[in-house]
This record gives structure tokens, sequence and C-alpha cells, in this order.
């Protein structure tokens, strides 16, 4: 029969050099966990600010469009073939979360950040801006080249949004 040597009352615990480490992987462990937490939180909203796109540019696009018309709800008439915005100015529009627009924004909302407007709640704000292009030729139409920036979440400071850029046209 085999017997093992009793255990002296020294070796029965935990040493220091064993906490010690373990408080160490601990202390490595836990912010590696919150930071991934942090970052997929992040990698959500764009992709939610990506599938919502599709709906937002071309509702810009609209908008813009009856803007050149005179016949707008949200954005002053503008005047076809001229860059916009003019010095100084300003063309934004907020949509919800489900991609609706929920109106105008003005310049001091934009730079601080809206939650709601007219009581319906913005989750994102679409920036626009055009130019025209050099000529190309005689023959190439007059479009203007127009930048529709998503910017999101909408609360926060314009500094801190993140932002989509969609390049398009406009006749």
């Amino acid at each position: 029969m085999i017997t093992r040597p009793e255990i002296s009352k020294r070796k029965k615990g935990t040493s220091l050099v064993e906490v010690i480490i373990a408080v160490g992987v601990l202390a490595v462990a836990v912010p590696l966990v919150f930071a991934t937490m942090a970052e997929s939180g992040e990698a959500g909203l764009s992709a939610q600010a990506e599938t919502r796109s599709s709906w937002i540019v071309p509702a810009c696009m609209e908008e813009l469009q009856s803007a050149m018309k005179g016949r707008s709800l949200h954005l002053p008439a503008m005047i076809p073939s001229k860059d916009f915005p003019s010095a100084g100015g300003l063309v934004s529009l907020a949509f919800s979360g489900e991609g609706a627009i929920a109106g105008k924004v003005a310049q001091a909302e934009y730079d601080r950040g809206v939650r709601e407007i007219e009581g319906r709640p913005v989750k994102y704000i679409a920036s626009m801006s055009g130019t025209l292009p050099e000529k190309a030729g005689k023959e190439a139409p007059e479009c203007l080249d127009v930048v529709i920036t998503i910017e999101y979440p909408a609360a926060a400071p314009a500094v801190k949004r993140q932002k989509l850029e969609f390049h398009t046209r406009l006749p």
C-alpha cells in the first residue's frame, strides 16, 4: 500500500505568486472584453447606417430634384445647374431609424447634434452639396456632382459623428 506524505499546513493555500499572476491575467483580460464589446456596438451602428443608406440617398435625391423645381417639402427652392449650398449655408435633412425624412436640419442643430425634430426621433443626418464640374465638351449635359454624406448618430456633435459618403450626379 502506498501512502502519501502528509501535507504541511504551509502548503494548503495559494501562494502570493499565484494570486499575483491571477490578478495580472484579469487585469489584461477584462479591458480586452470591454473593448471588444464597444467595438461590436460601433460595427452594429455602421451596419445599420449602410443598410438605411439605400433608402436615405434616393430620398435625398428626390428632395433635391423637387427643390430644383421649387416643390420640395423640406428644402428651399434651388436654381438648377448652380452649386449648392451657397457660402456659409447648409443643406441637410434628418432621418429616423427607419430611413424616413424627419425634417430639415438647421446649422445650430447640425453642429451640436439633434435627437428629434417636431416630435419625430432622429438617428441619421444627411448633408448634401453639389458642384458643377468642369466642362467636358459642348455636347455633355450640365449635371451637378452631388455628394450626400450620411452622418450618425445624429445626437452626437458634428465632429464626433461617423460618416458615409455617396457620390452621384443630378441633371
